[in-house]
């Protein structure tokens, strides 16, 4: 028998031994563990985290509390509303854009799911996030770009069904959540062990804040790796991993930073397309050509590292899919709210373009 029946079978024991002919709200309360009024709340209609919800009638159900057969029904309910949270107006950012239209392509062909949006720009909103999850009565979440190691603890203890869309390297919290990331570590690696191969490169450095999120930190980690694994040093001096509040959009302040090192590495590996990007321009600046003083890969595949001169080698993901795959992990999570926390890795594709 399994543990979940175990649980039942007491439960259903602890009872009959008090040979009660009344189930009361506070029986089911301390056969769960929880309060009275969570009890009182889920039993009558009123807002609760969609788990506990499950919990409760399920325990009344098998306490014969009344006839609350009715209630599982209610419970049967396919219609699903979620919340997408960021920290970032999405619709600006390239990437975030194909990612966002998946999940729309997929709520089209299920008119059960409801999508709402709620963007948080400060850590002291979180009450704000809150009332509006109760009010709006949300059963799962999609998190992207939430990356703030105070907020997303406090935000999984709520208890809600969450999936997110890469995540915070210093968190680790237990719950009813799930991530899925692109790959990085393995075809970052590999591409610059090719490099150092087939192209002789020596020296490499990272571009972009690796604390920023668990992606970044696998591609820096990756090209790192491939250093050790060739025999090779790695030289901080050679990169800039400044935090998120450097201008890393700015050409002109990352070739000032630039003009600093010792020497140019053969080979810049960006986090993402858009550093990749303000790279090139920022060695331009310097009267660096690219490829030919130093290689450039970048990370995402956006429309501009084809349309730029010189085209930009990247790693492809299908971001349309990823956005599919956000909602039917979420889905999931919701129907199981129980099951353990998963990371799903999507693959990713290198591109070979001029920059290398």
């Amino acid at each position: 028998m399994c543990y979940n029946e175990n649980k039942k079978s007491a439960r259903r024991t602890k009872f009959n031994n008090m040979k009660r002919e009344k189930i009361t709200i506070q029986d089911i309360a301390d056969s769960l563990g929880i309060s009275r009024n969570t009890v009182s709340k889920a039993l009558n209609g009123q807002y609760v985290p969609p788990h506990t919800r499950e919990r409760v009638l399920n325990a009344a159900i098998e306490l014969g509390y009344k006839s609350y057969h009715a209630v599982a029904s209610e419970s049967d309910d396919p219609h699903r509303r979620i919340v997408l949270i960021t920290s970032k107006m999405l619709m600006t950012m390239t990437f975030f854009i194909h990612v966002v239209r998946g999940i729309e392509s997929a709520l089209a062909e299920d008119e059960n799911v409801e999508l709402l949006q709620f963007t948080t720009t400060k850590t002291s909103f979180f009450e704000r996030l809150v009332d509006y999850l109760n009010e709006n009565k949300v059963d799962g979440i999609i998190c992207m770009e939430l990356f703030q190691a105070d907020y997303v603890p406090k935000l999984i203890e709520l208890g809600y069904p969450t999936v997110f869309f890469d995540f915070p390297i210093y968190v680790s919290p237990t719950g009813n959540y799930d991530i899925v990331l692109p790959e990085s570590f393995a075809p970052v690696k590999n591409y610059c062990l090719t490099l150092i191969g087939e192209q002789d490169c020596k020296t490499f450095g990272f571009v972009g804040d690796y604390t920023h999120c668990t992606s970044f930190y696998e591609r820096f980690l990756a090209m790192r790796e491939a250093i050790f694994l060739s025999g090779l040093t790695y030289d901080p001096k050679c990169s800039v991993i400044e935090k998120d509040s450097f201008p890393y959009g700015n050409p002109t302040e990352l070739a000032r930073l630039f003009a600093q090192m010792p020497a140019l590495p053969d080979c810049f590996v960006a986090a993402n397309d858009t550093l990749a990007i303000s790279v090139i321009e920022a060695l331009k600046k310097l009267h660096k050509k690219v490829p030919r003083d130093v290689l450039v890969v970048g990370f995402d595949n956006l429309a501009e590292a084809k349309s730029h001169d010189p085209q930009l080698t990247t790693f492809n993901i299908d971001k349309t899919g990823l956005g599919r795959k956000l909602l039917s992990v979420l889905l999931d999570r919701i129907a199981h709210p129980r099951q353990k926390t998963q990371t799903i890795y999507l693959q990713s594709k290198l591109i070979v373009r001029q920059t290398t």
